[in-house]
């Protein structure tokens, strides 16, 4: 029994058990990128990730170009979905200085900045259209960042 109990909290007490991620890459400055879920629902694939500024200090980074963000499959490439009026399915965000920055901007927009304070994490979200069954797993581009391989999720 005392065995048991020793293997649980060694089980629990692991970083892994803090952040629970799909996937972490690297991308600039040394930040870390995690993959949080992939949905699909109404053939509209979803996919929300976290950037983290692990970095001893305050950075800036420019906002990422929307139409560099895109998914491969084996025969095909999917860019971010637009809305009736155009505007891309990506999110946006608020930096520390309470200003809105955009996390991603679309090609007519002049480059901007948005500011991660030490250890600061922010949150952003894409949507595409689902592939086909037979096209996964997928890899996901994020502008200077290593690929995401995602399988299909569970439905």
């Amino acid at each position: 029994m005392k065995k048991l109990l020793f293997a649980a909290l060694v089980t629990f007490a692991g970083p892994s058990f803090a952040d629970d991620f799909l996937d972490t890459q690297y991308g600039p400055y040394g930040w870390e990128v995690h993959l949080l879920r992939a949905t699909v629902a109404n053939d509209v694939l979803t996919v929300a990730f976290m950037i983290e500024n692990t970095g001893s200090s305050s950075e800036s980074m420019d906002s990422m170009d929307v139409t560099e963000v895109a998914y491969t499959t084996n025969d095909k490439k999917y860019p971010v979905l637009t809305d009736v009026n155009g505007q891309y399915l990506a999110s946006t965000i608020t930096y520390e200085q309470n200003q809105d920055g955009s996390l991603f901007r679309a090609p007519d927009i002049d480059q901007n900045e948005i500011y991660f304070s030490k250890e600061e994490r922010q949150v952003g979200w894409v949507k595409f259209e689902a592939p086909a069954d037979v096209d996964w797993p997928i890899d996901l581009s994020l502008p200077g960042v290593s690929p995401f391989t995602i399988s299909k999720p569970a439905e």
